[in-house]
């Protein structure tokens, strides 16, 4: 079994932008566990200090989730650290990522599976070691979850938002609860959306946000200066359209208001995408949401934004990021100042997917500026971005020879 502190993978590669048309880009790094498979990564950063977590496993073996840092700006990073502190019992997915968050410390929530039962764990690092983990729901219950989104607020509390299967009709634990709702047809594959709260005094608050919600779409969480809470997620509105909605806390997340939808897409589908949302908010309180959506049968999905200067009771009407080429997947999104990035993986001619970053001037009055595509990594999939000290910090799953590897890369 991989021990709590072992070698790195890490090396410093050629820069891997390979149709580069905007920013200009750093030396990618290389992070993983050597002998496993190494994908589904996140990173969060706040300034110089940059924290990358993965799962990785090797053949025949339990998944494990790891965490490396880098206090200059992710130039660089020390060993990778097992965050899990029950060995194995990690699963993970392209939308299941272990999720990371820096803030009064840094915190990881990642999907487990122990004694048959499907469950979010969660540790704590105040240095570069974890805490035992901790569950972030009641113990024991049925049903799948997962599909976990994660962040700290600027007091110190802990968002987590997540897709929960346990179905069991009970009333919600606190009031809010939108207007999803129930289909027999797919009782057994239904998904509620839950939102709980760990504040440092040691209170929580968890919330039913949603019923029978899109079932294996990611989720996104984000605070705003204001204290008020945003969660997004793939929404099922009548008679089957899986359209991007936001639902919007204004009391620290003890309780949400009906969800917003985002845009009328009219995306209908008897099944899931497996592709959810990405929200932020900037420090004005507007709120950014990308997500992906189908254009046409022949193009694939398209990567869409649309932002809300009210609070997400209204969004403005919808602008395309991905130069209209088709096949785009899985967005993620980051804010800092006026200043928006989003990053997505897309289909190449080859077969292959890479990464495209793209940054917005945001507007309050008018359509916002698209600045220039820039594509990264040669077998790349579903990145995670984070802003920096002095620009935006990227990671990745890369296809490699020996096996998939994390790649982070510094682009400014």
């Amino acid at each position: 079994m991989i021990g709590r502190a072992i070698a790195v993978l890490v090396a410093c590669a050629a820069a891997s932008a390979v149709a580069r048309e905007g920013s200009s880009t750093a030396a990618s790094v290389r992070l993983g566990v050597p002998g496993a498979s190494n994908a589904h990564a996140s990173v969060a950063s706040d300034g110089s200090r940059v924290v990358v977590t993965w799962a990785a496993a090797r053949e025949g073996s339990p998944t494990d989730v790891f965490a490396a840092f880098s206090t200059d700006g992710g130039a660089s990073f020390g060993a990778p650290v097992r965050v899990n502190d029950v060995a194995g019992d990690a699963r993970a997915s392209g939308e299941q990522a272990p999720r990371v968050a820096v803030g009064d410390g840094v915190r990881v929530v990642w999907t487990s599976r122990r004694d048959g039962l499907s469950m979010l764990r969660g540790a704590k690092a105040s240095g570069d070691a974890f805490t035992p983990a901790t569950t972030m729901h009641a113990e024991k219950l049925a049903g799948a979850r997962g599909w976990a989104s994660l962040t700290v607020d600027g007091k110190g509390a802990q968002h987590v938002a997540w897709l929960d299967g346990r179905g069991d009709g009970a009333p919600p634990p606190s009031s809010g609860e939108g207007g999803g709702r129930a289909r027999p047809a797919r009782a057994a594959m239904r998904q509620d959306l839950y939102h709980a709260v760990s504040r440092p005094d040691g209170t929580r608050d968890e919330t039913r946000i949603a019923t029978d919600v899109c079932f294996c779409c990611k989720t996104s969480v984000a605070t705003g200066p204001d204290g008020s809470v945003y969660v997004a997620f793939r929404h099922i509105y009548k008679p089957n359209l899986r359209d991007v909605a936001v639902a919007r806390s204004t009391d620290g997340g003890r309780t949400f208001g009906a969800p917003v939808r985002v845009s009328e897409d009219g995306w209908a589908i008897d099944g899931c995408p497996d592709d959810g949302p990405a929200v932020a908010v900037d420090a004005r309180g507007v709120v950014h949401v990308v997500w992906p959506t189908l254009v046409s049968e022949s193009a694939g999905k398209g990567v869409f934004y649309a932002y809300s200067t009210d609070g997400a009771r209204t969004f403005q009407s919808r602008s395309r990021l991905d130069g209209e080429t088709g096949g785009a997947a899985h967005p993620q999104i980051a804010v800092a100042g006026d200043r928006v990035v989003v990053a997505w993986d897309q289909a190449r001619g080859d077969g292959t997917r890479a990464v495209v970053l793209r940054e917005i001037a945001a507007a309050s009055s008018h359509r916002p500026r698209l600045g220039p595509l820039s594509t990264l990594g040669t077998d790349a999939s579903y990145p995670s971005v984070a802003t920096a000290a002095d620009g935006a910090v990227l990671t990745w799953t890369e296809q490699a020879p020996g096996g998939s590897e994390i790649r982070v890369q510094r682009v400014r």
